[in-house]
Order: structure tokens, then sequence, then C-alpha cells
């Protein structure tokens, strides 16, 4: 079969995203409400081995395809670090892998399901797999949080945010070298994306650091909401994080 062009919240993208976030999702709740000690360890096993093996196959067929050069398809964007920091957090639990996890699979893989870098739609392998990959993303980020029980503070958004720089600044070089965008900070990518909106080359990536703020702090925005009942159950102010 064919694939169709992707269109953009055309009918595909539109069931796509309510498949992949409603099955992370809702595998999330059931484990946390249902789910057994065996279970929950079994599921972060899973998430675990099926995030690296979504890395492994997903540079494999990119480079026997030719869908990409090797030095093109190596797993730096944040999308593909997240996938590797999974089963760290998963398997760990810690709370830096945890934090990574948490701010990069939540504010950046629903971004990334809003506007995708696709232009091939469905049965396309390359579309396919980039839902695939996405959905692992944010399982693994929901599984932590809601089933294994990690949480962000109010320092991780500050701690999350300098990584980030840190390791845009990292790729940056590599980008010139190789001639790559990891990142999206060469260029803008081809397809519509926010960046759009933040004027040209470089001007889009100091735009954007407010925009990385806002969401980071969104992101930790349900915990802050938990810290403020429980201390107005308690009746006593929070400790200090």
């Amino acid at each position: 079969m064919a694939s169709s062009p992707f269109i953009p919240f055309g009918a595909q993208h539109i069931i796509a995203m309510a498949i992949v976030i409603g099955t992370a999702v809702a595998t999330a709740l059931a484990l946390r409400a249902w789910g057994t000690p065996r279970a929950n360890r079994t599921m972060r096993w899973l998430l675990a081995i099926a995030c690296v093996a979504y890395v492994g196959a997903e540079l494999s067929w990119q480079v026997h395809t030719g869908m990409a050069q090797v030095h093109e398809a190596l797993p730096l964007h944040l999308c593909d670090i997240s996938l590797l920091i999974a089963p760290v957090a998963l398997l760990t639990a810690n709370r830096t892998a945890y934090e990574l996890l948490y701010f990069w699979g939540i504010g950046g893989t629903l971004q990334a399901l809003a506007t995708p870098t696709l232009f091939s739609g469905f049965p396309a392998p390359i579309c396919l797999m980039f839902f695939l990959g996405h959905g692992l993303i944010l399982a693994s980020a929901l599984h932590a949080t809601l089933v294994m029980r990690l949480r962000a503070v109010g320092r991780s958004v500050v701690r999350v945010w300098l990584i980030t720089i840190a390791y845009a600044l990292l790729i940056l070089p590599l980008n010139f070298a190789l001639g790559t965008n990891y990142l999206f900070i060469a260029h803008k990518p081809l397809t519509p994306s926010l960046l759009d909106l933040l004027g040209p080359w470089p001007w889009y990536l100091l735009a954007l650091q407010p925009i990385v703020v806002a969401v980071l702090l969104l992101c930790y925005l349900p915990f802050f909401a938990l810290d403020r009942r429980w201390r107005k159950a308690a009746g006593a102010p929070g400790r200090a994080r």
C-alpha cells in the first residue's frame, strides 16, 4: 500500500496522536491503580528493552535503506537521548535521569507529536517508527511518574534547563563539523514548526529560551499543585527542596 503525504493535523495525524497519548496514559494509570509489584517491574523492563531496541533498529534501518548517512543517523536528538535515558530512569530510579526523561519526555515529545518532521504518512515505515518511538518515550516518562512515583522538585526546572543548554553547546560544533542538524540548532526543520515564528538563525535559538523555560515550568506545575494541596491539607509550610 502506497503511503500518502503527511498532513499536519489531518485525520491520520490526530488519530495517531490520540492512540499514542491515550495508550501511554491509560497503561500508566491502569498499572498505578491495579498493577502488582511484579506487573510493574515487568513493564519497567519491557519499556527499557523496547527503548534500547528501538534506537538500534532505527539506526540500522536508516543506514540500510539509505535514508541517512551514518553520521546523520546518530541518536543525538533529544528524543533519541530520551530513549537511551529511559532505561536508566526506569531500572535505577536515578534522579537526574528521571528529571531529563520527564521534562524532555513530556515537554519535548508532546511538541514533537504536534509538529512531526514527516513528509510521508501511514503506512510509511518512517511514519510508523516516528510515532512508535515517541510513544515509548511518553510511556516511559508516565510509568516512572505515575507507577514508580518518581517526581520532579523545584530545582529540577533549573537543572534540566542548564543541562539542555550544555548539551546544545556540545552538539553545535558537531553539527558544523558533520553538516548535520541535531537539535535543529544549525537551521530550522524543513517541516512546519514553532521555530518558524521565532525569526532567522541564530536569533531563533535565543528567542526559544523563554519558551523552553515556560514548557519546563508547565511540566512542573502538577507537582507544584500537589505540593500546595498537601501542605494545605497538613496545615504546615512545606520544606525547602
